[in-house]
């Protein structure tokens, strides 16, 4: 290699072989620099590897060489060529224009620290030392909710945590996540999954993560990236399904800001007072159903009878019962509200009926539980048929009684309390397999109201629909003003499995994502979208097309997804030689969870299947 001597003048040296095989084994480990192009847009974050010589057109359909769906962009928008090292972006004459650092462009060379923008969509220059695109991609926010469903059941079945976590940049023109969510992606394990929910924000499952390992996951990333704002949430005890964690998540980042950099779903206490901006949505009511639902409920708000909601999760349930509250004499008293299912069982009677300092290790002060604390009000227990066994003893003679004893206490407390409660499942069944007291389901069933699911009354949806645009665009500081008309024919036509909370989170996304000013097909989810091609609709009923039986479909299905993952299974652990730790970092998945696996289907060390 060629050196300078004191003089200036170009010497020649020699290297030693051992020098030489070292620098050589450095290059091959570092690999060439790759150059993408990381676009950001409603669908996820596309990444576009960028070849020495080549164009690439980018635009919204076909013969572009990129087709993003996205109606600011023109079918051929703009070409991108990689000359020398350098990139260099061209116009085609598109109508919304191809901008660089605010300035609309025709042809250019662009940096990575510079603000890139095709129409509305923003793109960053990203260098690396790998080629490792495929693994900065992110999938965008209707893969990532079925992923985050599959997560929770795991959660349910095998009785862990999972969290959710979003993220949003605070620095000024950085707005463009192109720029920070590489480094966010180094912080994650391999089993986490990480998603665009809006072209600003990115959310996070923390598989198994509790809510204090959340929150360090959480300070791990912010440390390793300025700047950014955290909302968090939790399953159990913030919420007790996706929909729901989804929104605790992001009420949590609406309420961060650069003073607190990370606020987590609440509240602290494992009940809450009722809150008509907590709940799933007011009462609206267009269908017979509703209608009749809402008299009986007028009747019953100036009784003391305890009254049971029957009704699927994020249907409205709390609405119902603070309807009930609100029109009854003691509207001007507290009403609280616990979810039993988010309460660790080892804390449910302390949370319904407080306790005494010393009861227990961690009683460091006396305090008041639900009941104690709503005396002349209404206590709402949601998910009632979560509730333990000894819970729903002293629940029951609190009903008998009005009196209750705190943990570690011998004094009875007298309290005046009505009590509502919410269920999602067949309290009847439970009571048939010993879950749940059949005495205590008499009492509480003194009156029974059942919430209609929302595909049930269609006429509410419209309605609903405004309501939750108005509330977002309140929250999200937008001015989204309407919803087209084809977007509510299919909001219309969908069957809604989440109900109307469901609703509200598409709706919510729909207008911080929206580019006009009223929201339109292509701002709602995916899995409505697709009816606008001929999906399925309302039901079933209304294909023409010959189905399968639904148990035959469901045992079939069950088998071949249970086969092809125990087949996964094996085949990554005989890659590796039967070592655990090494299979469960292949699959991508927790420790705890791949033994759970091999459990189920009868795995077991270098035997194979038993």
């Amino acid at each position: 290699m060629d050196e300078r001597d004191t003089n200036g003048n170009l010497e020649t040296t020699s290297l030693s072989e051992d020098e030489l095989t070292r620098i050589r084994k450095l290059k091959k480990k570092s690999g060439p620099r790759r150059i993408s192009l990381l676009i950001t847009y409603r669908d996820g974050v596309r990444v576009v590897p960028l070849t020495e010589g080549q164009s690439t057109v980018l635009g919204r359909s076909p013969p572009a060489d990129v087709s993003l769906r996205d109606a600011s962009l023109s079918r051929q928008h703009a070409c991108i060529e990689l000359l020398e090292g350098e990139v260099w972006v061209e116009d085609l004459q598109s109508t919304n224009g191809t901008w660089l650092n605010g300035a609309r462009i025709e042809r250019v060379k662009v940096e990575p620290a510079d603000d890139l923008t095709f129409g509305t969509v923003p793109a960053t220059v990203y260098v690396q030392a790998s080629d490792a695109e495929r693994r900065l991609g992110l999938d965008g926010h209707d893969r990532f909710v079925a992923e985050l469903e599959a997560e929770v059941e795991r959660a349910r079945i095998f009785e862990r945590s999972v969290a959710l976590l979003m993220l949003r940049c605070t620095r000024r023109n950085e707005g463009n996540l192109g720029k920070w969510f590489p480094a966010v992606k180094k912080q994650l394990r391999a089993f986490d999954k990480m998603a665009l929910y809006s072209t600003d924000t990115v959310e996070i499952i923390l598989p198994e993560a509790t809510e204090q390992e959340a929150c360090e996951s959480a300070g791990k990333i912010q440390s390793a990236e300025k700047g950014l704002i955290c909302g968090l949430g939790v399953l159990p005890p913030h919420a007790s399904s996706a929909d729901e964690l989804i929104e605790v998540a992001r009420n949590a980042l609406q309420r961060a800001d650069e003073t607190k950099t990370l606020c987590v779903a609440g509240p602290a206490k494992p009940w809450k007072q009722a809150d008509k901006t907590e709940s799933e949505g007011e009462l609206i009511v267009e269908s017979q159903a509703m209608k009749k639902l809402r008299a009986t409920v007028g009747k019953l708000a100036s009784s003391v009878i305890p009254v049971l909601i029957a009704g699927e999760t994020g249907s409205g349930k709390e609405v119902i019962a603070r309807a009930i509250h609100a029109g009854s004499g003691r509207a001007g008293k507290p009403m609280r509200c616990v979810n039993c299912g988010g309460i660790p069982p080892n804390l449910v009677e302390s949370t319904l009926f407080g306790h005494e300092k010393g009861a227990f290790t961690g009683a460091n002060q006396k305090t008041e539980g639900i009941f104690e604390s709503a005396d002349g009000g209404t206590v709402l227990l949601d998910e009632i048929g979560e509730l333990p066994p000894p819970a729903q003893a002293a629940l029951l003679r609190v009903l008998e009684t009005k009196r209750f004893t705190r943990i570690g206490s011998s004094r009875e407390i007298e309290v005046d309390v009505r009590i509502l409660a919410a269920t999602n499942k067949n309290l009847e069944e439970l009571v048939s397999r010993g879950e749940f007291r059949e005495d205590l389901l008499y009492r509480l069933n003194a009156m029974s109201l059942t919430v209609p699911p929302l595909r049930e009354r269609p006429e509410e949806i419209a309605p609903l629909a405004m309501h939750f645009l108005r509330q977002a665009n309140e929250t999200n500081g937008c001015d989204v003003k309407s919803i087209d008309d084809a977007a509510v024919a299919l909001l219309e036509s969908y069957f809604w499995p989440g109900n109307v909370r469901e609703l509200r989170n598409a709706i919510e996304r729909a207008v911080v994502i929206a580019q006009a000013d009223a929201i339109g097909v292509e701002d709602l989810p995916e899995k409505i979208r697709a009816l606008e091609d001929g999906g399925d609709r309302r039901s079933s009923e209304e294909s023409t097309e010959p189905v399968a039986e639904p148990e035959d479909l469901e045992v079939n299905l069950k088998a071949e997804m249970n086969q092809h993952e125990a087949s996964l299974i094996l085949k990554a652990l005989e890659a590796c030689d039967f070592d655990r730790k090494e299979a469960a970092r292949t699959l991508g998945i927790p420790l705890r969870t791949l033994a759970h696996k091999m459990q189920t289907h009868g795995i077991k060390s270098k035997y194979g299947v038993r």
